[in-house]
């Protein structure tokens, strides 16, 4: 897979933090990146697009943007970290895994990035699971402790994240994987919002005012509701 990179803007960000959302379970990576990106008014300063990539291009704000995306954003106030959202509405190939990490590998690198948090959906299957995260590279401890999450201990993470967990070490960068159980069966962002705790303890100053997520999350249940009680209804009428 031949990646091409495009720079749009340099925002001269210092050491900035890493966050990845690319589609997994509920879209609940894909939704939390967005949202960051719209509530913050994030820059666009790169994009990524490739002959293997769906052919088509993201219009926002005036810009013909491609399939995977970069947006930066300075820091404030004292302690405030420079941040990068990697995100996607697409899910790569299996066998285009690899050279596209590698590709966001080596522009993260390029910008001084040395930790990385991947956001990534899970299926969820009790209304009990819970977050847990993941991390390898030299300051994966530190970084899990202030999570406050339960560290996995066994099991496995796929695509985009997986690779980034094993390689991105190897890059001198930090990788935290978050692990949100989510609903498959539609877009949640109700447990999109579970992702911005443990960010913002990683990421001082990096925070949002998840209303808006909620507000979304109620109407998506609404709708749900309605088409069920229809539902019930025509069977009712059909039995009867």
């Amino acid at each position: 897979m031949k990646v091409k990179t495009t720079k749009y803007t340099d925002l001269e960000l210092d050491r900035p933090v890493a966050v990845i959302g690319f589609p997994t379970a509920g879209l609940v990576s894909s939704i939390a990146a967005n949202f960051y990106i719209t509530q913050l008014e994030m820059t666009p300063i790169a994009g990524m697009s490739s002959a293997d990539m769906p052919p088509y291009c993201l219009i926002g704000n005036g810009m013909a943007l491609p399939p995977v995306r970069f947006f930066g954003r300075k820091g404030t106030g004292k302690t405030g970290r420079d941040v990068v959202v990697c995100m996607s509405e697409y899910t790569p190939k299996p066998e285009c895994c690899y050279d596209l990490a590698h590709a966001i590998l080596d522009y993260l690198r390029g910008l001084g990035c040395e930790e990385v948090i991947c956001l990534e959906g899970v299926p969820r299957f009790t209304d009990e699971d819970e977050m847990v995260a993941f991390g390898s590279g030299p300051r994966a401890r530190s970084l899990l402790r202030k999570t406050k999450l339960k560290v996995m201990d066994n099991g496995m993470v796929r695509g985009i994240t997986g690779i980034l967990l094993y390689d991105g070490p190897s890059a001198g960068m930090t990788v935290l994987s978050l692990m949100c159980p989510a609903n498959q069966a539609v877009p949640d962002p109700g447990s999109a919002i579970m992702f911005m705790s443990p960010v913002n303890k990683i990421v001082p100053g990096f925070r949002v005012d998840t209303k808006p997520l909620l507000a979304e999350a109620d109407e998506i249940q609404r709708r749900i509701d309605e088409q069920e009680a229809l539902n019930r209804g025509s069977e009712a009428q059909y039995y009867g």
